[in-house]
């Protein structure tokens, strides 16, 4: 596969996640994933079993599928990807 010149910088996620973990321990895992440098976590509904959040993740060239796997981890589940930000 060649190296493709654009980067994910940025990428706002819709999320539904279990109580735990917390939303601090699910964002300090997410900031790990290869290329991220921030991660802003806002609970939009909170439910008997889960929580709603909106997800941004910000960085350089982002790993997608490793952010993709990491939530999956968590025991979290990606509803949409609501904004996506490419730089060339």
């Amino acid at each position: 596969m060649s190296e493709d010149p654009s980067s994910l910088s940025r990428v706002v996620l819709d999320i539904l996640k279990p109580h735990i973990p917390s939303l601090v321990e699910f964002c300090r895992e997410i900031s790990k994933v290869k290329g991220v440098k921030k991660v802003n976590g806002i609970v939009v509904e909170v439910d008997a079993e889960t929580d709603s959040i909106k997800l941004t993740v910000e960085g350089r060239n982002i790993d997608f599928d490793e952010l993709q796997s990491v939530v999956k981890r968590l025991g979290a589940a990606i509803h949409s990807v609501d904004e996506v930000l490419v730089e060339g």
